[in-house]
């Protein structure tokens, strides 16, 4: 069995208000439990209600968490400085990353934490802190969760953790190759072959997965005026679960000028696609607080 929660739905930048109650306004952060391990997916505002959680439910337990940094932009980081489990000297946190361009992973996250922009340096936290840059799949136990490039302007990683029966697929802040390729041609709703190509080995990697925690951040409308931003048309999103015949899929990483009627549109229209093809998959919009079990 699975168990996953929602801490964090919204992306770019955290939207706390009135407007964004249902959905919520955190940033990025998704927990998994497999097999009695604790997996945590982006570091977003939504890490810091997740670290009170597992302070209050262990206690004094000694925890070790793995925490995989799908990329270093500040919404999925910038919960982390305040998640207080790594402060625990009895506490493991092992964060997995994708490699920078000219710096190493650890690199950016201490820059995060210079004293220039936070009063706490990396170097403050339990000692027992693991940084490693993520490009094979790494295995715990049954539990393995294998990485996979996205079409991102920073370096960026979808996840795929499975236990072998079970399976949940990470992939967001992702933009179709489909178009983005054709864009460079000056014809940005124009799909190229290539593009489609290349999109098809995400498709070949989310297949068949028990649920897909994807972005669909804009409209086909929005999106024409986004090009190369590296985010995804919820269309597309759509498109390559059908094709990929996911069970359930979770529409994540809202765009912070979308309201909770806005993002009731959009799960609205991404089911009534849906239900046209495949009416036995699930889609919902991704909430904070939201809780799953994949039995």
């Amino acid at each position: 069995m699975m168990k996953v929660r929602f801490w964090g739905t919204r992306g770019s930048i955290p939207t706390p208000g009135p407007t964004t109650l249902r959905y919520g306004g955190n940033t990025s952060c998704v927990e998994v439990r497999a097999d009695d391990h604790i997996f945590i997916f982006d570091a977003g505002t939504g890490i810091r209600e997740l670290g009170y959680k597992l302070l209050s439910e262990f206690d004094s337990t000694p925890m070790t968490i793995h925490i995989f940094i799908s990329h270093t932009h500040w919404d999925h980081i910038q919960g982390f400085p305040f998640f207080l489990p790594a402060y625990k000297p009895e506490n493991k946190v092992i964060l997995y990353g994708p490699p920078s361009r000219d710096r190493s992973f650890q690199d950016v996250l201490r820059d995060q934490m210079d004293q220039e922009y936070f009063p706490v340096s990396l170097g403050d936290l339990t000692p027992n802190i693991v940084i490693k840059e993520l490009r094979d799949p790494m295995a715990r136990g049954p539990v393995t969760v294998r990485p996979f490039y996205l079409n991102h302007p920073a370096m960026t990683l979808a996840f795929r953790i499975s236990d072998g029966t079970r399976s949940v697929v990470y992939a967001t802040d992702n933009e179709p190759y489909a178009y983005t390729l054709a864009h460079r041609n000056g014809s940005p709703l124009t799909p190229s072959e290539y593009g489609k190509q290349q999109d098809r080995k995400l498709i070949e990697f989310l297949e068949g997965c028990d649920l897909l925690i994807g972005e669909g951040q804009y409209t086909m409308e929005e999106y024409q005026e986004k090009v190369g931003w590296g985010h995804s048309p919820i269309d597309t999103l759509v498109d390559f679960a059908l094709e990929g015949g996911v069970k359930r899929l979770a529409l994540f990483h809202h765009d912070p000028l979308h309201n909770d009627d806005m993002v009731d549109a959009m799960v609205e229209f991404a089911k009534n696609r849906i239900a046209a093809e495949n009416p036995d998959m699930e889609c919902f919009g991704a909430r904070e607080g939201l809780e799953l079990t994949i039995p």
